[in-house]
């Protein structure tokens, strides 16, 4: 019981302490998630990017999913969509990471029509991000009352426009602070 024991705990060292040491050690190119969230067939998240350069940063992924077309029959499913994400620039820390978040929540309370532009980035693939773009930010009203933020981007030769609900935002944020003291080490 006692040697069993002693395995399950040593297989779950190892298990973690790749893990952690690999988000600590922010492995160049590649996305490390903080905090997911998901509403109308769109994914959102938060997490943390280091360039080929050594730059590192805090970024907000407007992914969307486009369905352009979806064929079901009894035994089988085809769909065709259509996928651009652009990614909101938070900042290179955890502070200014929470400032900007606290920025796209004050976005909400300001008039319909209000329009703020952030720095972004595309991807290119494979979760790799592509050069700085610029990302339009525009405070819509909601069918029944409210405020949401429409962003639009270009990608190719498309103008894309992908809705952040409020409650997003709010859980982003939330994960990214729970995050913290998970992981305070890794946000210093």
């Amino acid at each position: 019981m006692m040697m069993k024991r002693l395995l399950v705990i040593l297989l779950l060292a190892l298990t973690i302490a790749p893990n952690v040491r690999a988000q600590k050690d922010s492995p160049v190119g590649m996305r490390m998630e903080i905090s997911e969230s998901g509403r109308d067939n769109c994914s959102y998240s938060l997490f943390t990017y280091k360039d080929e350069d050594g730059t590192f940063g805090y970024y907000l992924s407007l992914g969307g999913g486009n369905l352009m077309l979806s064929i079901t029959s009894d035994n089988s499913e085809f769909s065709i969509s259509d996928f651009r994400e652009t990614c909101l620039w938070l900042g290179a820390t955890a502070d200014e990471a929470f400032a900007m978040l606290d920025t796209l929540l004050a976005l909400y309370d300001k008039e319909v029509g209000t329009v703020k532009e952030f720095r972004g980035r595309t991807t290119a693939g494979a979760d790799y991000l592509t050069d700085v773009n610029s990302n339009t930010c525009i405070v819509k009203k909601k069918l029944l009352g409210g405020r949401r933020l429409q962003f639009s981007f270009v990608s190719g030769r498309y103008t894309c426009e992908i809705y952040l609900p409020k409650s997003v935002v709010k859980e982003l944020r939330f994960g990214l602070k729970t995050h913290i003291k998970l992981h305070p080490k890794q946000h210093r």
